[in-house]
Formats: C-alpha cells, sequence, structure tokens
C-alpha cells in the first residue's frame, strides 16, 4: 500500500475516534438531562399530591373542629341553666365544655339580651370578673346578628375587649316562647388555632399552613406581623418579589372565589406548591386554608444527576483523548511494521470472524438487557402506583376515622356533663361507634381481598329472608321516612355465603339511600337457568359520569362521607362466587339500578 495512502487512511482513523468521543458524551449529557428532567417531573407531582391531600384533610379536621365549638355552645344555649338564667348552676357547663376545645379556644362566654356580659370561663378569676363582668357587648357584630336573626353567627377577624385579634363564634338563647334572650359565644384564639394546624402537619414534607378570611385577611402566617393584614394590602404587597407577584396574586384570587386547587410557584430557582381548599361553615364560605410544600426533594436530586452527568461527560471525555493518543501510537507503530501486517492479514481476517461471532453474541446479550431493563421500569411504574394508593388509603381511612371518634368523645363528655340527656347522647355514641365498626369492617375486608384471603362459607339461601332483614336493618338505621322500600317476594334459593350476599345487597341498598333523599327504592331477583339476577332500583340523583368508569374500585365516591370502598369490596364478593355486577342509569333520567348475578 502506497505511504501517501496509509497515512490518510491513519489520519482518518485518528479522527473518526476523536469524532465517536465527542458524540458519545454528547449523547451522555442529553441522556442525564432528561433523567433529571424525568425525576424533577415525578418529585414535583409527588409534593403537588401532598400538598393536596394535606390541605383536604386540614381544611376538613379544622371544619370538625368548629362543628365541635358549635355544637358545645348550641347544648349551652338551650341547657335549662342557661334558659332559666341561673349563672351559679350554669358556671360548671361553661368549664367542661371549654376543657373539650382548650387547645382551639379562650374560653366560651354568656351575653344577656340587653347586651351586657354576665358570665365567662375566666370569671372564675375574681379580678378578671371584677374588669369584665357586665361590660357592654351590645354593638358588636356577634350579638347583633345572632339577635336579628336567631341564627348562629361566624366572624371573621374581630378585635376582642381586650385588644387581642380573635375569631367568634355565636349562637342565640331563644326561649321556648320564641323570645330573644341573649347569646351563647365561643371566642378562637389565632395562635392556638395556628399552633393546632402546624401540629396536623407530615414532618416529612417541610411544609407550613396559612389562612385567609372571605375577605382576603390573614388570619394565620407564621410570622404574626401579618395576621390581620389585608393580603392584597401595600404592607404585604410590598414583600413580595415582582417576579412572581403577578402570579401569586392570581392564586389568590382563585382560592378565595371558594374553589379548591394548586399552583407552583418559583423564585431563585426553588419551586414551592401552594394547594388551597374552602373551609365551608353550615355550608357558608367561612376562610381558605392554604398549604406550601418546597420541592426539596426534585432539587436534591437535580443536583446529584448534575454531577453525575459532569463525571460522566469527564470519563469520556479522558477515553476520547486516551483512544486519540492510543490510535497516534498505532499509526506510527504501523508505519514501521507495514510488512508485517501484511504478512499477518490472513490471521486477521480469522480474527474478524471470530469478532463477529462475538459482536453477534453482545448484541443478543444487550437485547437481554433491555428486555431486563424495560420489565424493571415496569415493576418500578407499578410500586409507584401501589405506594401512591396505599397513601391515599391511609389518608382517607385517618379522616373517616376520626370523624366517629371525635364524635363519640364529644358525646361521652357531653354524657358527663348532661346525664339528664343520657338517652340522646347513647344514641349518638352508639350510631358513630356501628359507623367506626363499619368503616373497621370494611378496610379488613380490603385487606382480606388484596391478600387473596376472602373464604367463602357456601350454604342455601333464601333470598326473600336475605333482602327482608336487609331492608329491615336500614330502616332501623335510617330515619329518613320520605323513602318507599319494594320487594315482592320470589322464593329463590342461591348457594351462597349467607353473610357475604347480605354484606352485598346492604351495600347497594345503602348507596340507594344515600342518594334518594326521596322517592322509593326496590329490589328485585329472578332466575334463569344459568343464573340468578338480584337489582337494586332508585329514583335518586343517579350515577355521576366522571365516577361510572371507576365505579367498582377503591375510593370511588362522589358522597361528603365514606371511604369509597362499598362497591369495590361488593364486587370482590360477588366475583368470588362466580358471578359478575354492573350499574347503569335509568332511561327515565331518574336514579339508578345496580345488578349483580349469581350461579343458579
Amino acid at each position: 500500500m502506497p505511504a501517501t495512502s496509509r497515512t490518510a487512511r491513519n489520519a482518518t482513523v485518528i479522527v473518526s475516534i476523536a469524532i465517536v468521543a465527542v458524540l458519545l458524551s454528547f449523547a451522555s449529557l442529553q441522556y442525564s438531562g432528561f433523567t433529571s428532567s424525568e425525576v424533577a417531573k415525578i418529585s414535583d407531582k409527588e409534593a403537588q399530591t401532598n400538598s393536596n391531600i394535606e390541605s383536604f384533610e386540614l381544611a376538613h379536621t379544622l371544619e370538625n373542629k368548629i362543628g365541635i365549638v358549635t355544637a358545645n355552645i348550641q347544648m349551652l344555649a338551650n341547657s335549662p341553666e342557661v334558659q332559666n338564667q341561673r349563672i351559679n348552676e350554669s358556671e360548671s357547663l361553661f368549664t367542661e365544655a371549654q376543657k373539650t376545645t382548650k387547645d382551639f379556644t379562650n374560653s366560651y362566654f354568656w351575653i344577656n339580651r340587653a347586651g351586657k356580659l354576665v358570665w365567662a370561663d375566666p370569671f372564675t378569676n375574681p379580678a378578671i370578673e371584677k374588669q369584665y363582668n357586665g361590660g357592654d357587648r351590645s354593638s358588636r357584630e356577634y350579638f347583633i346578628q345572632p339577635k336579628e336573626t336567631l341564627k348562629p353567627y361566624y366572624s371573621t377577624l374581630t378585635e376582642s375587649a381586650d385588644k387581642v385579634p380573635r375569631l367568634f363564634i355565636a349562637y342565640p338563647i331563644v326561649l321556648p316562647n320564641g323570645t330573644f334572650n341573649g347569646i351563647i359565644g365561643s371566642a378562637i384564639d389565632l395562635k392556638l388555632m395556628g399552633n393546632y394546624l402546624e401540629s396536623q402537619l407530615s414532618p416529612q414534607f417541610q411544609s407550613t399552613v396559612g389562612m385567609l378570611d372571605r375577605n382576603g385577611v390573614i388570619l394565620y402566617t407564621q410570622n404574626d406581623t401579618f395576621i390581620g393584614k389585608n393580603a392584597f394590602g401595600s404592607e404585604f404587597q410590598s414583600l413580595l418579589p415582582p417576579s412572581i407577584k403577578d402570579s401569586f396574586n392570581s392564586l389568590l384570587r382563585q382560592s378565595l372565589s371558594g374553589a379548591q386547587g394548586f399552583g407552583d410557584i418559583s423564585y431563585l430557582g426553588n419551586t414551592t406548591t401552594i394547594a388551597y381548599q374552602p373551609i365551608s361553615i353550615d355550608g357558608s364560605f367561612f376562610a381558605v386554608l392554604y398549604i406550601a410544600t418546597p420541592h426539596v426533594f426534585a432539587s436534591d436530586i437535580s443536583l446529584l444527576i448534575d454531577q453525575q452527568r459532569t463525571f460522566n461527560f469527564i470519563i469520556i471525555a479522558v477515553i476520547g483523548a486516551v483512544a486519540v493518543g492510543v490510535g497516534y501510537l498505532v499509526v506510527t507503530w504501523n508505519r514501521g511494521l507495514a510488512s508485517v501486517v501484511e504478512k499477518r492479514t490472513a490471521e486477521l481476517k480469522s480474527a474478524n470472524e471470530s469478532l463477529l461471532q462475538s459482536n453477534a453474541k453482545l448484541e443478543n446479550a444487550n437485547k437481554q438487557l433491555e428486555e431486563a431493563n424495560s420489565q424493571l421500569a415496569q415493576a418500578n411504574e407499578r410500586l409507584l402506583v401501589h405506594d401512591r394508593m396505599q397513601k391515599e388509603f391511609i389518608n382517607i381511612a385517618a379522616h373517616e376515622l376520626r370523624t366517629p371518634t371525635q364524635a363519640i368523645i364529644g358525646y361521652s363528655e357531653l354524657l358527663e356533663m348532661q346525664p339528664e340527656d343520657k338517652d340522646e347522647h347513647i344514641q349518638a355514641i352508639s350510631r358513630n361507634a356501628q359507623r367506626l365498626e363499619r368503616l373497621t369492617s370494611d378496610i379488613l375486608d380490603v385487606t382480606r381481598i388484596e391478600g387473596n384471603l376472602l373464604n367463602l362459607q357456601k350454604e342455601k339461601v333464601n333470598l326473600d329472608y336475605i333482602v327482608s332483614s336487609v331492608i329491615k336493618d336500614i330502616k332501623n338505621r335510617v330515619s329518613n321516612g320520605s323513602i318507599k322500600f319494594v320487594y315482592e317476594p320470589t322464593n329463590i334459593v342461591v348457594d351462597a355465603d349467607k353473610n357475604r350476599l347480605t354484606q352485598v345487597i346492604s351495600n347497594l341498598v345503602s348507596n340507594a339511600v344515600k342518594f334518594t333523599p326521596n322517592g322509593e327504592i326496590e329490589i328485585s331477583a329472578s332466575k334463569s337457568e344459568k343464573q340468578v339476577v338480584i337489582a337494586v332500583k332508585d329514583t335518586g340523583s343517579g350515577i355521576d359520569p366522571k365516577i361510572y368508569p371507576r365505579l367498582f374500585t377503591k375510593f370511588a365516591t362522589k358522597s361528603q362521607t365514606g371511604t369509597g370502598l362499598g362497591l369495590f369490596i361488593s364486587k370482590s364478593i360477588v366475583e368470588a362466587h362466580g358471578g359478575r355486577i354492573w350499574a347503569e342509569n335509568n332511561v327515565n333520567g331518574k336514579g339508578a339500578t345496580f345488578f349483580f348475578t349469581l350461579p343458579a
């Protein structure tokens, strides 16, 4: 081979090695950038989901706390001691009411029909009683509004007589003849409320909490100096960086419309998700609760990936430089070994064939590695979905468990204070205990279903007996006399687990009652050669189109109460019997019908 041709070929080899090194470096940078972006999206989604869940949970917890305070002042206003103006005998009632909400309220107080303060919890201190007893509160909105409307009143931020801003809840004292006789009120300390809200946050996500009233006045923030200031006022607005002011104010305006949602605010390379949830009292928009969650995880991961990308670039650059150097040495040596190379041509051909075979094996190994990576990615996606569903289940179950538990505690304490009303309190405790038992049973059933531990004890069962038992039980639990239950006995006998079949029919009828404020619920059964079909038809609101595609999955519900587990459990029980379950809205536009089958 001519020397000129050999030199040109050697130069081409060196340039090719350099180009390959550059391309590998560029590909590594692109892949690292893509990986960083995807990880950031996943972690951002995690922060947004957590912020939404925390804001929803915290808003409902706050509504429950305010509901307990309202129940206390309603109980005080209707007590015989207050109705008959027996101040000394009512002191213990005020004290006990304050004990139940001491982590939230400053005091409970009594104002007579003339607007004079006649009793408050702090009056147990003679010095305080001397200073405030008889004080005129007739000009206060929390006195004027209940007096004029004879309805409960919930204030915005109001300055107390001791110059401390608080929220007030007031309930009118109405005599049996309908005469206004004063009010019972409660003062909510904003600092106590804030401490309570902060204590409910998960420390894992470094979230913070804040509140605005319906007019944009700041009710709570970690910086006490802004409490009572308007979020759109010059004092607060002057602290917002210009680059985020418009987006931040737009988010505030959306939240004050009474809707729920979230938005991301980015400043100096850091992103924070702000989720907002309206707080409603007696169906009225009262305030907005905010949860701010920084995207700390995403930024930390991005930094690590950037470091890895830089390291990869350096390694590939070094490899490229070494390759170019080695190529240059090889070219230099080849100039002196041209004759040897020619003699070794036959050997190189044989080696090339072996190399081709090795490449084929390597390609096969690469394909196997790609398949393994694909399977690993799918497994990871399933783990992420399972983890997210587990977190949703824990949050929903915790909320549903807390509501009846708090009610049981509250009515137990009222039972101690008002033994003369024990029947009413015991009934309330029993209702909430039954609700707690049903929720616990649902959770255990879901655990058995997902662990493939749902065992059936089949026997011969008459459907007439089960349906009549379910109707009787639901009539005892539901005080809605405007619902008519229709069932024509069929004397159909099936081979099934009696308790589980009762659970399915009870779930379907209970759902029908929940969405049928008045009307008719019809249960029917028919039998063919192969199967028995049971149907539950109502005249209620029907199935929401948004819920329909996932109707029989976990947590699918449009109700304000419940975990959305009943239909999921019912579907699993029916399928374990070898049947199927489905639902459809009625053709006349009124209500829906749920069907399920069992083998004949």
